[in-house]
């Protein structure tokens, strides 16, 4: 159980708690700039943030650079309104200037074309459908400049396939990973975020995803279709115990893992 804090289920917000256990934009952006960089020999100065959530990505864009803009695009008002008291509002105003927040479907939303365009934290396996995530592949090609990054993260492993209950330990609170499971003949999956807090009291699946799980090999024949010319796979490194270290190599190969996560960087 958590170690004992003043959190409880009341007084405690779930986009907060799931920026605080889930999600880590600083090393997505560290990323992003390094592999963009190293390829092209310039600075990105444009993203899209696809389902974008809270923004927080765009908002930590903006902030590294005065030259850099971003849009965020997320189909649900909610996280974005939160996103923007929370995070948006702190911004100066020239950074505000920088930052557009998009309550629109990625699959016809209309930007100016950037250089980096992000589908993280495995969102786009809302799209269950071949077609439906092609359709989504040629509008992210065509949104990208003539030297752009489409980047996407993807777990997978056996263990993404079972009924998984996975713990974890916070500051103030516990996380809890729940999969129901996986369909071996559609790759349908059900998963839950739910927190617990020291005083007894739960978020009970605070967040639910319905999702198709999609291969890296299937991901990979999408975006050739698409029109990218070059695709790239970065694999999360180990830890002596098993666990991911943060640490992403561009590898052609990978041993089989009960569970693993990597970037699929797409360029066009």
């Amino acid at each position: 159980m958590a170690k004992k804090s003043n959190r409880t289920a009341k007084t405690s917000n779930r986009y907060e708690l799931y920026e605080a256990s889930v999600y880590d934009p600083d090393a997505d952006l560290d990323f992003l700039l390094r592999e963009f960089e190293a390829r092209n020999e310039r600075e990105p100065m444009r993203l899209r943030e696809d389902f974008s959530g809270t923004s927080k990505l765009s908002v930590i864009w903006v902030k590294s650079s005065e030259q850099r803009s971003a849009w965020a695009v997320d189909l649900d008002p909610e996280p974005l309104h939160w996103g923007c008291k929370r995070h948006i509002h702190r911004l100066s105003d020239d950074q505000q200037n920088r930052i557009e927040q998009l309550e629109e479907n990625v699959l016809s939303v209309e930007t100016p074309q950037v250089d980096v365009l992000t589908a993280f934290n495995f969102s786009y396996w809302v799209f269950k459908e071949r077609e439906t995530l092609l359709s989504y592949f040629r509008k992210a090609y065509a949104a990208l400049s003539v030297d752009g990054l489409f980047c996407l993260d993807i777990m997978g492993g056996p263990e993404a396939q079972q009924e998984v209950e996975e713990p974890r330990e916070m500051d103030g609170f516990d996380y809890l990973w729940e999969q129901e499971g996986m369909c071996p003949i559609t790759h349908h999956a059900i998963c839950h975020i739910s927190f617990d807090f020291p005083d007894g009291s739960k978020m009970k699946r605070a967040f639910t995803y319905d999702w198709r799980l999609w291969s890296l090999a299937e991901l990979r024949d999408l975006a050739l279709e698409a029109g990218f010319t070059e695709f790239e796979v970065f694999w999360e490194g180990a830890t002596d115990e098993g666990e991911g270290d943060g640490n992403f190599i561009s590898t052609e190969s990978a041993e089989v893992e009960e569970a693993w996560i990597a970037y699929l960087c797409c360029w066009k």
